[in-house]
Parts: structure tokens; C-alpha cells; sequence
């Protein structure tokens, strides 16, 4: 090959390396943008399904508040009453759950041995809160009758849900209110759900205690649920 086709080649191949270089970088850039997109727009379907489930949720307690509880609604209640004395797992010192993290009210601690996770559970939701620890997302107190649901964001940090993922059914969590009271639950339903998806909010529980933790897939195109039950022991 004679020296002036040498470099023409070598000139040509060059710029097609430049090219393609500037190509993958200007791909990395849309998909890095499209993920931020999909990020705020999880976020802001999360907060209008919120609304919709505690609106929903507001008429058809109004409607079941308008009539006396049955006989057996009644019994379930003080069974439940009864089996919390005796069926919490420990009590812990009051000084292990504070009341604020990082400037931020907290409503209870949560523990899951299997994946190491011990994070404090902000008590109102909102979007900064959740870069900082995980928040009550709905429900009512911790560790009453009803569906206490945690949300968080799945980052790989230690107080975060990245490792929910990793759980299965059986597995323990342990939550501590701010009185000091710890109960054990069991994990009995993993799921993968869409996020306009409101089931796992839901309020009727029987007369159990539920525990309901929510987070983002990796790509945040959908969600991961995982539910959990108080423990009952012989």
C-alpha cells in the first residue's frame, strides 16, 4: 500500500472511531436522561395514587363508621388486644428509637436480620425526606391493627430497601415503635406490581397487624412489594 493510501486509510478509520465515540456518548446521555425521567414521573404517580387510595379509603370508612361493629368484629378486636402483651418479641431500651433523624420526626425503627437493615422510618412522606431515610408512606400507627406501609428508595445505601429484594417468605422483620415495643413480623408475599397498582395499601387486614414495605425496581419502571404479619407464637 503506498503512503498516501496509508494515511488516507488510517485518516479514515480514525474518524469513524470518533464517530462511534460520539455516538455512545451521546446514547448514554439519553438513556441517563430517560431514567430521571421515569424517576420523577414513579414519584409523581406514587403521590397521586396516595391521594386517590386516601380518598377511596376516607368515603368507605365513613360508610362502615355509620354502623355498629358485629359481634365478631368486636371479639377479633380484643383477642388482638390481648395477644400484643403477649406476643411482642422484645423491648428494647426507649434510648435505641429516637424521635429525630437528621432533622427529620421519626415514627419507628425497622430491623431485617437477613439483609443486616436497621433504618429509622420518618414519619410523613415526602420526597426529600425519602433521600434520607425511608418514610411512612400510609396506614396508621406502627404496630396497631391495620396496614403500616414504609416506603423507600432502592438505593444502595444501609438505611435503604435495596436488599428487600434479596427477602423471602418466613423471613423475620422487626418493628419498634417509639414506646419501646418491638414486634416480630413475618414475611408471607414478595411482588413485582405496577406503580399505579393501590392493593397493597389497603386497610382491611381482619384485625391483624400488617406491615407493608414499598420500593422502586432497579430501573423504576415498576415496584416491589413485600408483606409481612405479626408473628404469632404458641
Amino acid at each position: 500500500m503506498r503512503t498516501k493510501d496509508r494515511k488516507k486509510y488510517i485518516f479514515i478509520l480514525t474518524f469513524i472511531i470518533a464517530v462511534l465515540i460520539v455516538l455512545i456518548i451521546l446514547i448514554n446521555k439519553v438513556n441517563l436522561k430517560k431514567v430521571n425521567i421515569a424517576n420523577n414521573d414513579i414519584e409523581r404517580r406514587i403521590e397521586t395514587t396516595l391521594v386517590n387510595t386516601k380518598n377511596a379509603e376516607k368515603e368507605e370508612m365513613s360508610k362502615e363508621n355509620s354502623e355498629q361493629k358485629s359481634a365478631e368484629t368486636i371479639e377479633t378486636e380484643k383477642e388482638k388486644e390481648n395477644n400484643v402483651d403477649n406476643n411482642k418479641s422484645k423491648d428494647i431500651e426507649n434510648e435505641e428509637v429516637i424521635s429525630e433523624y437528621k432533622g427529620y420526626p421519626v415514627i419507628a425503627k425497622l430491623e431485617i436480620p437477613k439483609i443486616e437493615l436497621e433504618t429509622y422510618v420518618i414519619s410523613e412522606y415526602s420526597e426529600k425526606a425519602l433521600g434520607v431515610s425511608v418514610t411512612k408512606f400510609y396506614g396508621g400507627n406502627p404496630n396497631e391493627v391495620g396496614n403500616f406501609c414504609i416506603a423507600g428508595h432502592n438505593y444502595i445505601t444501609k438505611n435503604m430497601f435495596h436488599d428487600i429484594k434479596k427477602l423471602s417468605n418466613k423471613d423475620e422483620i422487626i418493628l419498634t415503635d417509639l414506646k419501646g415495643n418491638s414486634i416480630e413480623y413475618e414475611v408471607y408475599l414478595i411482588e413485582t406490581v405496577e406503580p399505579t397498582e393501590t392493593k397493597c395499601l389497603s386497610q382491611k387486614t381482619n384485625g391483624r397487624v400488617e406491615l407493608t414495605l414499598i420500593t422502586c425496581t432497579t430501573d423504576s419502571s415498576k415496584r416491589i412489594i413485600v408483606k409481612a404479619v405479626e408473628m404469632k407464637r404458641d
